[in-house]
């Protein structure tokens, strides 16, 4: 999925581009399969992209930190940093390569391990532009990496945005990936020697003249394929659009464009897909932190020929829903679904990174997250979290423009069943880890992991795009 990414920069050392500490696996245990526990010990792992990191000189080459899994959770002190002057990496760390600016965890190759895929839109040996790098698990966590580029054209950018599935139910994962002029479809199998199978390129969409923006997968319909959507803008009608793309044996079709209300926007747009009603069919959300006043979110129903024209939306106004709507709020910053409290449903984190705590603490930021039902999204017992909640380490007004939000991420690391919100704080480098329990996430527990704590002194800030 996704998902924009936002500003927390950094200097890397060359000293910092190997693995620093890395968990063993049992040696008896067979690799969980989970999309992102990258050494198959059943834990998952988090990854945070990094596409600002000055590495060995080059600023803005970009970087990734993978903080690793453990019986107890995410364990700060084991990490690996992984640059393009990483030694099974391909290429080398320049100047604007924008390494890790979007990123997306899948067990690409179905070999048990969790990979993770990395764009790199500013990319240009060989005189193609932007390309994305697989990073291979293993038992031995990240130890290989596969870099691909645009199957035809040099002078056109690549892989703004991607997404990944089994849109053609072959049984191997394939990748969607969109710039501002083509959508790509690369069949599987894609492989650690760097091949894959063959490229369609669907742009454009039935001669329209569009702009994709987004592009982001799931299952949206009842036949258990995965689906794609792209979202961007069509310029022939001036209007903002979803394009489905329905996955089928055939490979994937468009089945459905649906027009986005004129009170959403895709300019700094995230997106996430989940069934929140238990009904069978995935919900597309589109966050729209530019929308109004203040920002917004849209829920587009599925159907079983794509999401519904038909959106429900929500804002800081929506019933239940915490806070008022205000200029530069940026409610929809980022987007993320999973269960945070155990009762089957998943619920959404929204980003609100320019959320003013008190009268005069501005653009701190915050998260809230909305809760799934039998009636799908609702603003009912919905809550915000921020510098002001109970447990969360950080102190409301010690400076403005903390960004809370930033980016978000709804993920089980312990293995209880309640997802844990991850959230950045992306002007003051730090992340936010908040435990899940009955009713939510909680600030009791919490973590924050700052530079320091995580022992990467070099960076002096973080670009922080948590995969989703």
């Amino acid at each position: 999925m996704r998902k924009r990414t936002l500003l927390l920069a950094a200097t890397l050392t060359t000293g910092l581009l190997t693995t620093l500490t890395l968990p063993a696996t049992t040696a008896a245990a067979a690799p969980s399969g989970l999309s992102d526990d990258f050494n198959g010990d059943g834990y998952r792992d988090l990854a945070v992209g990094d596409g600002g990191a000055t590495v060995a000189g080059k600023k803005q080459a970009g970087a990734i930190v993978v903080i690793w899994g453990t019986a107890t959770g995410l364990a700060p002190a084991k990490r690996t940093v992984v640059s393009q002057n990483t030694p099974y990496v391909a290429g080398a760390a320049e100047t604007n390569d924008h390494f890790g600016t979007d990123i997306t965890t899948v067990d690409l190759n179905k070999d048990g391990y969790g990979d993770i895929i990395a764009t790199a839109p500013g990319e240009d040996a060989g005189a193609y532009n932007g390309t994305f790098t697989v990073l291979w698990g293993s038992k031995s966590g990240l130890t290989s990496g596969s870099s691909y580029r645009n199957p035809k054209h040099k002078d056109r950018g690549f892989a703004s945005d991607i997404a990944v599935g089994d849109f053609n139910a072959d049984g191997k994962q394939d990748v969607v990936a969109v710039d501002d002029t083509n959508i790509w479809y690369l069949r599987g199998p894609f492989t650690k020697s760097g091949s894959r199978g063959t490229a369609t390129d669907f742009d454009p969409v039935d001669g329209e003249n569009i702009d994709p923006v987004l592009v982001v997968s799931g299952k949206v319909t009842k036949d258990g394929t995965a689906d794609f959507a792209v979202l961007g803008r069509d310029w022939d009608t001036d209007s903002d659009r979803v394009w489905f793309y329905k996955g089928g044996s055939g490979g994937p079709k468009k089945t459905k464009k649906v027009t986005l209300p004129a009170s959403a926007a895709l300019t700094e747009a995230s997106a996430t897909i989940a069934d929140f009603d238990k009904n069978g069919y995935g919900d597309l959300v589109v966050g729209s932190r530019r929308a109004g006043k203040g920002g917004a979110v849209h829920v587009l129903p599925g159907t079983s020929n794509g999401p519904s024209g038909s959106a429900k939306k929500f804002t800081q106004a929506t019933s239940g829903v915490p806070g008022t709507p205000e200029s530069a709020d940026y409610f929809g910053s980022d987007v993320s679904a999973a269960d945070t409290n155990a009762d089957g449903y998943p619920d959404l984190a929204v980003g609100v990174s320019g959320e003013v705590i008190g009268d005069n603490w501005f653009r701190m930021g915050g998260v809230t997250v909305l809760r799934g039902g039998t009636s799908g999204l609702t603003g009912k017992n919905s809550r915000m979290y921020d510098y002001a909640t109970a447990g969360v380490e950080g102190e409301p007004g010690e400076e403005n423009d903390a960004w809370f939000g930033d980016s978000v991420l709804l993920r089980d690391y312990t293995r209880d069943g309640r997802a844990e919100l991850v959230a950045a704080s992306s002007q003051n480098g730090r992340l936010h880890i908040l435990p899940g329990s009955a009713s939510g996430p909680t600030g009791t527990g919490s973590k924050m992991l700052t530079l320091t704590s995580l022992g990467l002194q070099s960076l002096t800030k973080f670009w922080a795009e948590l995969a989703d």
